[in-house]
């Protein structure tokens, strides 16, 4: 047993909080209340009124294990967000080798990354124009689904030669067949067929800068991709989520498909909603992603979306490589992509928090809740509540935390957040009751992470 005393715990309505005591047994959550007692050879942790949230949920991350380790590792990666008081990740199939297209594959990774993760793990399967020339793909799908996978990810737009993207007759074909199953599909929306031909033209123009990269992927080649898979799901009932929306456009054009009745929701990221392309012509490849960032005006509307639930969270897209990979020579060829795990909850709970941006409930909500609720992980994860993993991150709200690139457990170091001062530390974290960080010692010695399926 794990006793918790002084603990700062959200109400979940504003930024009320109360103080509590939390008794863990077997790892769950056993009592919430004040004034309990923790049992004999009970493990007590005294909390000092420190704001306790419940761990943090990163949706959309690329660990790399088992493929392209040079850029990130299972260790790494999850010992970053450890660090950053994440204590749940959903990984990606499309960064794996073989990527997690048939359950083959995906027991060949779980295989691979037993026991070398800090933190719990879900994953997503995924559907690429390479599957589709397999003729079994629809049973690879569905018996992906039947053993636990959160969703299904796809491209409108992809670099990867082992993970294609589907061309929108493809997308269609895959989203009616979802449908029928109520499978998710998580799409990465950026319309090929606009993105391609402009960047062919881009580069024999001898254009090699962030303005052309940034120009070739547009919020017309975003707004595209979402029009085209909103109108599968309206027409089809497929749930569909939208990754790294970057654009406000975006953000509305979700909510006006959710309003129609269709079961679309999207997610945003910190970089969306701090850089604009000013930043990114002055950083370089340090701030390149997919989709690069927009104006200020579209991040100030991105915050505004998750104000409002137009979008229902925030993930890292954790994606870091060596530097010799993000400074290649050209902007066309270094590799896009930040690491982003570990500074997912210190800027919601500084930037969105803090500034006043977000509420204590929306910030749980955006870190935590929505996402457990989306990808079938509630209530086991993503609540405080009696019954539940006992996953706890203590913030110190007197202290701040300066980002250096070279402090990071993950294996990427270059991060477009250099120097940013956050207001709040993370003190301490907790899966499943156990220390797995704290400021003053670092990460446990041993690693705890357990594969989580779709409930």
């Amino acid at each position: 047993m794990t006793f918790f005393t002084n603990a700062r715990i959200p109400t979940m309505q504003g930024n009320d909080t109360v103080i509590a005591d939390i008794l863990v047994v077997n790892g769950k959550i056993a009592a919430i209340g004040k004034n309990l007692e923790g049992g004999e050879n009970c493990q007590t942790f005294d909390l000092q009124k420190m704001l306790v949230l419940p761990g943090g949920i990163d949706p959309h991350v690329h660990f790399n294990t088992p493929g392209f380790e040079d850029r990130e590792t299972f260790e790494a990666g999850s010992a970053f967000a450890a660090s950053g008081g994440i204590t749940t990740v959903i990984d990606m199939p499309c960064t794996s080798l073989p990527p997690v297209t048939n359950v083959a594959n995906l027991e060949n990774k779980l295989s691979t990354i037993k026991d070398r993760s800090y933190i719990d793990y879900a994953l997503w399967g995924g559907v690429s124009g390479n599957c589709l020339e397999e003729p079994n793909w629809r049973e690879n799908m569905q018996a992906l689904w039947n053993v636990g996978v959160v969703g299904f990810k796809t491209y409108s737009l992809s670099g990867m030669p082992t993970f294609m993207h589907l061309s929108p007759e493809e997308l269609a074909e895959v989203v009616k067949y979802a449908g029928k199953f109520g499978i998710l599909i998580g799409h990465h929306a950026e319309a090929a067929e606009i993105v391609l031909p402009l960047t062919e033209k881009l580069v024999a123009e001898g254009r090699n800068d962030p303005a052309a990269y940034a120009l070739s992927r547009s919020t017309e080649a975003e707004t595209t991709a979402i029009q085209r898979i909103g109108v599968l799901a309206r027409q089809s009932g497929t749930p569909i989520h939208i990754v790294h929306v970057s654009s406000g456009s975006g953000a509305e054009m979700i909510a006006g498909f959710k309003s129609q009745g269709a079961d679309v929701t999207g997610e945003t990221g910190p970089h969306y909603l701090a850089f604009s392309i000013e930043d990114f012509i002055a950083q370089g490849s340090v701030l390149k992603t997919a989709p690069p960032v927009k104006t200020k005006a579209d991040f100030a509307r991105l915050w505004q979306a998750l104000a409002t639930g137009e979008l229902t969270f925030v993930a890292s897209d954790h994606a870091p490589c060596p530097l010799a990979q993000k400074q290649t020579g050209s902007i066309w060829s270094d590799y896009g992509g930040i690491p982003g795990a570990g500074t997912l909850l210190p800027f919601l709970y500084s930037e969105g928090f803090r500034t006043g941006k977000l509420t204590l409930a929306q910030l749980v909500a955006l870190t935590s809740t929505n996402a457990a609720r989306r990808f079938g992980l509630f209530p086991q994860k993503g609540i405080l509540q009696v019954g539940g993993d006992a996953d706890l991150v203590c913030i110190d709200e007197l202290q701040n935390t300066i980002i250096h690139g070279a402090d990071f457990p993950s294996q990427g170091k270059l991060t477009p957040f250099e120097d940013w001062q956050f207001q709040g530390k993370i003190q301490s974290v907790f899966l499943r009751g156990n220390l797995i960080y704290n400021a003053v010692n670092g990460l446990a010695a041993t690693r705890q992470g357990q594969f989580i399926k779709r409930n």
